[in-house]
C-alpha cells in the first residue's frame, strides 16, 4: 500500500500533494503502513481515505478505495452505522466498540459482519480534530462460530430429551433455519422407489406456504435430483440462475412454494437415498461455506439421531413385549439421557457432547478412539470390535451395550448405537451416534435375579420346616384325628405368622417384643395383666424369627391346655434381659406359669412340643434350654447366645401392641348364604367346609374375575369371602361392587400387608393364609356384625 499512496495522484485530491500535508498525518500514514493489524486514516474535511495492505482484506471489492471519501466507500452501512460514529469522531470523541455488526457488500453479495475498532480523533495545531486513525479487527468469524456452538448446543439439547422420531427431525430442521435466517425448513424422507419425498411437517415463520406433503423430485429438475442421489448437497443461491433448476418445469415448481434459494443435504444408505434435510430461502441468498457445512453436520447428526430413536422404540416396544408374554413386573426403563458423538476414522480423533462425556468418563480434553476403547472394559472390547467391524462389513447401524470404567474407578453399563460411513473401498471414514448410561436397568436385572434365587431359598427352607413339622406332628404310633390335625394346623400358623412378619420388614427381621406378643395375644382375652410381657428391644434374624415363633406357640399352646391358660385364675410371666459383654452377651428368657393346676412333675414321655422347643433351640440358635415343672407351673428357661439371634443393624424396635383378632358370634352365620371366591382348589374346599360346619349355604367357589363379576350379578348371597390375587389378578373390581350393594365381605390373602389395598375398600377385615376354621368363621362374624367397613 506504500507504493500505491506514492503513486497515487494526490493533486486531485482534498487532501492536496503529500508535501503539503502536515507532520501529524505523516507520522500516522507510517505508523499504519508498518502495522500488520488492518487500520485506515479519515483525515480531512472531506473524510478522504487511506488505509495499509492488512485493511485490503476488509475491503476485498471495494479495493482500490485510496483517497475516496470514506461515506462513498461504505455507502451501504453510512446512514445507519457509520455517520453517527464518524460525527462523533470529528466531534473530538475518542470511541472503541468491542462488536459492532454491519451488513457489507463488498463481494458481491450482503453478508452480516463484525468488527472491534477503535476511533482516535487527530487535533491540529489549532485544536480543531482534521481526522481520526482507526486500527480494526474483523471479527465475523469468531462471532459466527459462536452462535453456532450455541446452535449446537441447543440441537444437543434435543437430541438428548427427544426420544420421538418426527419431533427430532422437525425441531433439528427448525433450529437451523432460524439461525440461518431462513423462511423454511424441512426432514423429507424419501419412499423405497426414490422418486417421491414425504414432509408430514415442516417449519416455516408464517411467510411461505407449507411444504407438508408428498412430492414428486423430478418436479424440481432431473439433474437436481441426480445430486441428491449421489450423495452430494446441493447449494442453490438462485433458482432462476442455476441451470439444475432453472427449467421452465422447475421454476414453476419453485415458485409455487416461494423458494428463490435452497440448500438440500441428502442421506444415503446402502447406495439409496433415504432421506434429505431441506433448508428454503424466500430471497435469494449467498450461502456461506461455514453454514454449509454447519448443514450437513446437522443433518447427519439428525439422521442418526431418528434413526437411533426409532431403532430405541423398536427395543422398548419388543421389550414391552417380551414382559407381557413372560407375564414379569414391568421394569422401570425410564430413558436416560442421550450423549453424541462422532469418530474420525481417518485422523483417528473422537468427540463427544457434555453428556456423552460424563457417560463415557472424559473430562474436557481432546478424545481419540484409542482413549474411548481405552475406557471399555478389557472383557468387552474384542466382542466390540467384532461387532462394529460386522456393521462395517454389513453396512447396517450399530445396537450394542459394552462397560465402561470411569477414572474414579467406577464401572458403568453403557448402551450404543449409531451409523458408520463408509467409502468406496468399503473402509470407514466417520462414525456418528448416541451412547446412553444403562448401570441402573443392569442393577436392576441383578437385583432381579438374586431376588429370584433367594424366593427360591426360602421356599425350599420353608418346605422342609413344613415337612418336619408334618412328620413330627403325625408320627407313626401317634393316633391321627382331628386333634391331630388341629396341632398340626396350629403350627402352620403359627409358622405363617413369623412370616408375615418377617414379609412386613422385607425380611431383615422382627422385633422379638413382637414375636412374643403375637404369640400370646389369641389368650389374652379381656385381662390384659393375665400375661405380662417384658424386656428391653432386640431385632432377630429372619431364621431366629421362625425358630423363636414355633417355640412360643408350644409354650402358650401347652399353657392353654394343660398350664396356667387353662383356668381364669391362671397367670404367666414372660420376660427377658440381655446378660455379658461383647461376642459373649447372652438373651435369658424366662417362661414362669402361676396359678394353673398343679404340675405333679416332668412328663413321663416328652410330646412333639417338648422336643420341640429344646431341639430346635440348641442346634438352630446354639442355645440351652431347662425346663422347670414345679408343682406351682412350669417355668422355662432359655439361654441363647446374642450373636446367632441378633439381626445386622441391631436397631431397638419400640414396643408392638398387635390387634386383638376379631371375635365375632358364629351363630350369627347360620342359615346365611355366602360367596366363597378363590382360585386354589384345596383352599376353597377347606373354606367351604368350613363354613358349612357353621350352618352357611355356599356358593361358589368363583376363580377368576369374570366368574366372579357375573355371579355377583345374577347370585343373592348375605356375605362373602373373597381372594385377594386371582390367577394373577387383583380381586378389587369385585370388592368394590359387592361393597356398592352393602354386603359384608372379608378378604382372605396369603400377602403380609405389603400390598396396596384402594381406599373404598380398605377398611375390610382381612384373614391371613394359612388360616385356621374357627378364625375364618369368627371374622366372617364380625364383618356380618359390622366389625370393619360396610
Amino acid at each position: 500500500m506504500g507504493q500505491l499512496i506514492r503513486a497515487h495522484d494526490w493533486d486531485a485530491s482534498p487532501l492536496g500533494t503529500p508535501e503539503s500535508w502536515p507532520q501529524v498525518l505523516h507520522v500516522l500514514i507510517d505508523l499504519m503502513l508498518t502495522s500488520s493489524q488492518p487500520m485506515f486514516i479519515v483525515w480531512g474535511p472531506q473524510r478522504t481515505l487511506l488505509y495499509n495492505d492488512a485493511y485490503r482484506e476488509i475491503l476485498a471489492a471495494k479495493h482500490p478505495a485510496l483517497g475516496l471519501p470514506f461515506h462513498v466507500v461504505w455507502e451501504e452501512i453510512w446512514q445507519r452505522d457509520l455517520e453517527p460514529i464518524v460525527t462523533r469522531a470529528y466531534a473530538g470523541e475518542a470511541l472503541h466498540m468491542g462488536d459492532i455488526t454491519l451488513m457489507l457488500k463488498r463481494k458481491g453479495y450482503l453478508e452480516e459482519t463484525h468488527f472491534s475498532f477503535s476511533y482516535t480523533p487527530v487535533r491540529g495545531p489549532d485544536g480543531v480534530v482534521q481526522g481520526f486513525l482507526c486500527p480494526c479487527l474483523e471479527i465475523t468469524e469468531q462471532v459466527l462460530e459462536e452462535r453456532r456452538a450455541r446452535m449446537r448446543g441447543e440441537l444437543n439439547e434435543k437430541f438428548r430429551t427427544l426420544r420421538d422420531p418426527r419431533a427430532l427431525s422437525i425441531e433439528a430442521a427448525a433450529l437451523l433455519a432460524r439461525h440461518l435466517g431462513v423462511e423454511q425448513s424441512a426432514y423429507a424422507e424419501i419412499d423405497e422407489g426414490g422418486e417421491f419425498a414425504l414432509i408430514e411437517n415442516d417449519w416455516n415463520n408464517g411467510s411461505m406456504p407449507s411444504c407438508a406433503g408428498r412430492h414428486r423430485l423430478h418436479d424440481f429438475g432431473p439433474d437436481f435430483v441426480a445430486d441428491l442421489k449421489e450423495g452430494r448437497s446441493i447449494i442453490i443461491g438462485d433458482v432462476s440462475e442455476d441451470p439444475r433448476t432453472s427449467t421452465p418445469e422447475a421454476l414453476e415448481t419453485f415458485a409455487q412454494r416461494g423458494i428463490r434459494a435452497f440448500l438440500n443435504v441428502p442421506h444415503i444408505r446402502d447406495g439409496r437415498l433415504v432421506a434429505v434435510l431441506a433448508i428454503h430461502s424466500a430471497q435469494p441468498k449467498h450461502w456461506q461455506p461455514a453454514d454449509v457445512a454447519l448443514a450437513e453436520e446437522v443433518a447427519q447428526r439428525t439422521h442418526a439421531a431418528v434413526e437411533g430413536a426409532r431403532a430405541e422404540m423398536a427395543r422398548h416396544t419388543s421389550e414391552q413385549q417380551l414382559r407381557e408374554a413372560r407375564d414379569a413386573l414391568a421394569m422401570a426403563t425410564q430413558a436416560s439421557s442421550l450423549g453424541w458423538a462422532t469418530w474420525d476414522f481417518a485422523t483417528g480423533a473422537a468427540t463427544l457432547d457434555a453428556c456423552g462425556r460424563e457417560i463415557m468418563g472424559f473430562g474436557d480434553s481432546e478424545i481419540t478412539i484409542a482413549d474411548w476403547m481405552g475406557h471399555i472394559h478389557s472383557e468387552d472390547r474384542a466382542r466390540l470390535d467384532t461387532e462394529i467391524r460386522d456393521c462395517i462389513r454389513d453396512s447396517r447401524p450399530f445396537d450394542l451395550e459394552y462397560r465402561v470404567i470411569h477414572p474414579d474407578g467406577s464401572l458403568h453399563h453403557v448402551h450404543g448405537t449409531g451409523i458408520i460411513q463408509i467409502d468406496a473401498k468399503g473402509e470407514p471414514i466417520l462414525g456418528t451416534g448416541f451412547v446412553r448410561d444403562v448401570t441402573e436397568r443392569k442393577r436392576s436385572e441383578q437385583h432381579q435375579n438374586m431376588l429370584m434365587a433367594e424366593l427360591d431359598h426360602r421356599v425350599k427352607n420353608i418346605l422342609a420346616v413344613v415337612q418336619s413339622i408334618a412328620r413330627q406332628s403325625l408320627a407313626r404310633g401317634q393316633a391321627v384325628g382331628p386333634e391331630a390335625a388341629d396341632r398340626l394346623v396350629a403350627r402352620l400358623s403359627a409358622l405363617a405368622q413369623s412370616h408375615s412378619l418377617l414379609a412386613r420388614s422385607r425380611w431383615e427381621g422382627a422385633c422379638f417384643e413382637v414375636l412374643v406378643e403375637n404369640a400370646v395375644a389369641p389368650y389374652r382375652g379381656d385381662d390384659e395383666s393375665r400375661i405380662l410381657v417384658r424386656g428391653p428391644g432386640l431385632r432377630v434374624t429372619p431364621k431366629a424369627a421362625q425358630t423363636l415363633t414355633l417355640a412360643l406357640h408350644e409354650l402358650v399352646t401347652n399353657a392353654a391346655k394343660h398350664g396356667a391358660l387353662s383356668r381364669p385364675e391362671g397367670r404367666v410371666v414372660a420376660e427377658w434381659h440381655l446378660s455379658g459383654d461383647g461376642h459373649g452377651r447372652r438373651l435369658i428368657f424366662v417362661w414362669q406359669e402361676q396359678g394353673g393346676p398343679s404340675v405333679d412333675g416332668a412328663p413321663s414321655r416328652k410330646g412333639f412340643g417338648s422336643v420341640l422347643i429344646e431341639r430346635m433351640l440348641t442346634s438352630d440358635l446354639g442355645g440351652n434350654v431347662t425346663l422347670d415343672y414345679a408343682r406351682t407351673g412350669l417355668k422355662a428357661l432359655i439361654d441363647l447366645p446374642l450373636d446367632n439371634l441378633r439381626a445386622e443393624d441391631g436397631r431397638v424396635e419400640s414396643s408392638f401392641s398387635p390387634a386383638k383378632p376379631p371375635e365375632g358370634d358364629r351363630t350369627l352365620l347360620k342359615g346365611k348364604t355366602v360367596l366363597v371366591i378363590e382360585d386354589e382348589h384345596l383352599v376353597a374346599q377347606e373354606t367351604t367346609t368350613a363354613l358349612q360346619a357353621a350352618g352357611c349355604t355356599v356358593i361358589g367357589p368363583a376363580s377368576t374375575i369374570g366368574e366372579a363379576l357375573k355371579t355377583i350379578t345374577t347370585a343373592r348371597f348375605d356375605a362373602a369371602v373373597l381372594d385377594v390375587n386371582l390367577n394373577g389378578e387383583l380381586v378389587w373390581p369385585v370388592a368394590q361392587v359387592i361393597r356398592q350393594r352393602g354386603i359384608p365381605f372379608i378378604f382372605a390373602t396369603g400377602y403380609s400387608g405389603i400390598i396396596d389395598i384402594p381406599s373404598a375398600v380398605k377398611d375390610a377385615l382381612r384373614l391371613e393364609k394359612p388360616f385356621e376354621a374357627d378364625r375364618l368363621v369368627q371374622t366372617l362374624a364380625a364383618a356380618i356384625a359390622g366389625v370393619g367397613g360396610k
